[in-house]
């Protein structure tokens, strides 16, 4: 069939339930409580290395305002080809030109109820296309408030863990679409639950990321600021920041938390998991930021840290004030809006979890006080040393996750017990990892320099340890550290001096023997065969870790 001349009328071709024709209604007035059945059709654009283009509907729309979804949808009108019409549509609705694209699931059929009580009712071929990713996207704003470029394999992933992150329509076709264009694969890593609990995290947070710029639009009147020389203004930068990534510990140890007390990735529960990570993964980012400020460190990652990337750009673009100043009050409302997007993602938490969130910031901000004061008073205590790195680091990237992902799952009394005595020990171990990586880590890989912990006298396990043990040229430094006076070669003395002392082994040592009753506990649990592997492999992960 031809395209319709007729341009004054926006009509959609209503179906039988056999799918032929029967004639032709407005498109603005058919969606209603009672959708009658019609015609429509979805596309997915990709480009060369198979990233597909998601899109975000805009506020304005009658149906799903705000929700991401696949790259283009309409309605061909009565006696239109449908693949010219999918050409004039994603001109419409993103100024892309395109070839006729082809059809990959020509039967797909759906309803759907949104919000509002509307109904959708659709019969909808989909087709896909291949793009340049160079090709120029134009959105409509009236259509489009958004678009991204995502992995597909991660979209298919993330789009089984948590289909309500999408429009119903994609989270029914992307699993149709991937076996349509190839036979399952065995054994991919890529299809593991951790890594589809991982994919879903990211994809929710992509999504808290965009919502934050849309909010943060109607407060700032179009002020083009560039914060840290990439032409970025705050929910930018930290979009940035947080696609850096890390190792998503937190995430990972929710997950498997929900696993071994018999949770099920794609289940109500799991939903409750992947928004659980996600807070963490944006609680931890405020938490680096602000650590880095309070450390004054020079480098995260192997990239100047967050305070100094603003820093550098105030002075070489030649701006008012002190940049030292600047750069670190503009790190802080950064970490403050990583702060403010966890507590919105915790938001919808079950209220029993949200009640452990809250103990959990509560218990990070104690431990970071007591980091500063007991470093201040030069206080060398092994319980107070401990209990400092349990309350910073072991608790809110072990302990807490696990307990907030057995919750999620319904865990027994029991098996709560049992993950509270593996996360104490693993907790533990990561914390004596952190320092030691803290003096001993290789800057090449930890993206940090070598030593800091020395050079700035904190209250680590190690210099507990080494209480006593120092003498000559090595007690000499230590008393010049404890007096907030080091000297550069101070550093490197301390580093060879805590070897030769034995500290290290010592350290070793006691990491060896956390993990050792970390993984007796699972040895004897009534915790999931599948979670019993993945918290072994965890703690591995975690105590060996070198960065």
């Amino acid at each position: 069939m031809s395209q319709i001349s007729q341009t004054e009328r926006d009509d959609v071709v209503l179906l039988n339930e056999d799918g032929t024709p029967m004639g032709a209604h407005d498109r603005l007035s058919v969606h209603g409580t009672d959708t009658p059945l019609h015609l429509a059709f979805s596309l997915y654009v990709f480009d060369e290395a198979n990233n597909v283009l998601l899109t975000r509907r805009a506020l304005s729309k009658k149906t799903w305002p705000g929700v991401w979804t696949n790259s283009c949808c309409g309605h061909p009108k009565p006696g239109e080809d449908r693949g010219v019409a999918v050409q004039r549509r994603i001109r419409e609705e993103l100024g892309l030109t395109i070839e006729i694209p082809d059809v990959v699931l020509p039967d797909f059929r759906y309803r759907a109820l949104d919000a509002s009580g509307i109904v959708e009712n659709e019969i909808c071929p989909v087709y896909a296309i291949r793009i340049s990713r160079d090709a120029v996207i134009a959105p409509n704003p009236d259509e489009v408030m958004d678009h991204t470029w995502v992995p597909w394999q991660q979209l298919v992933i993330s789009s089984t863990a948590m289909p309500e992150t999408i429009s119903p329509w994609a989270a029914e076709q992307i699993p149709q679409l991937a076996r349509a264009f190839a036979a399952p694969r065995v054994n991919d890593p890529a299809d593991t639950p951790l890594t589809a609990t991982m994919a879903a995290v990211d994809c929710l947070l992509e999504q808290s990321l965009s919502d934050i710029n849309e909010r943060w639009t109607r407060f700032v009147l179009g002020e083009n600021v560039d914060v840290d020389g990439t032409g970025q203004d705050l929910p930018g930068w930290l979009a940035t920041l947080t696609r850096n990534g890390g190792k998503r510990f937190r995430t990972a140890m929710c997950h498997w938390g929900f696993v071994a007390s018999g949770g099920v990735v794609g289940s109500d529960g799991h939903a409750t998991v992947v928004r659980a990570g996600a807070a963490l993964e944006a609680l931890h980012l405020f938490a680096l930021l602000h650590d880095d400020i309070m450390d004054e460190s020079d480098t995260r990652r192997g990239e100047p840290s967050a305070h100094r990337q603003v820093e550098i750009h105030h002075r070489d673009s030649g701006k008012h004030g002190n940049s030292e100043v600047f750069g670190r009050n503009l790190a802080i409302l950064v970490g403050d809006l990583a702060h403010a997007e966890a507590d919105q993602l915790a938001g919808d938490l079950p209220e029993s979890m949200r009640e452990d969130w809250y103990e959990l910031k509560i218990e990070l901000i104690a431990g970071q006080r007591a980091d500063l004061t007991e470093a201040a008073s030069g206080r060398h205590d092994i319980a107070q040393s401990r209990h400092i790195a349990q309350l910073k680091s072991g608790s809110y990237t072990i302990s807490r996750p696990l307990e907030l992902g057995a919750k999620a799952a319904g865990a027994s009394d029991r098996q709560r017990s049992e993950l509270d005595r593996y996360g104490h020990h693993i907790g533990r171990a990561f914390a004596l990892r952190d320092d030691y990586l803290g003096i001993w880590g290789d800057p090449e890989i930890t993206g940090k320099p070598s030593g800091d912990d020395l050079r700035y006298g904190k209250a680590t396990v190690m210099l507990v340890l080494a209480d006593g043990l120092l003498d000559g040229p090595a007690a000499e430094a230590m008393a010049r550290v404890d007096a907030g006076e080091p000297r550069d070669s101070d550093v490197a003395t301390l580093q060879q001096a805590l070897i030769d002392c034995g500290v290290q082994e010592r350290v070793e040592t006691m990491i060896h023997d956390e993990v050792t009753a970390a993984l007796t506990v699972l040895s004897t649990s009534d915790l999931s065969a599948d979670g019993v592997a993945g918290l072994t492999d965890m703690a591995t992960r975690v105590a060996w870790r070198n960065s």
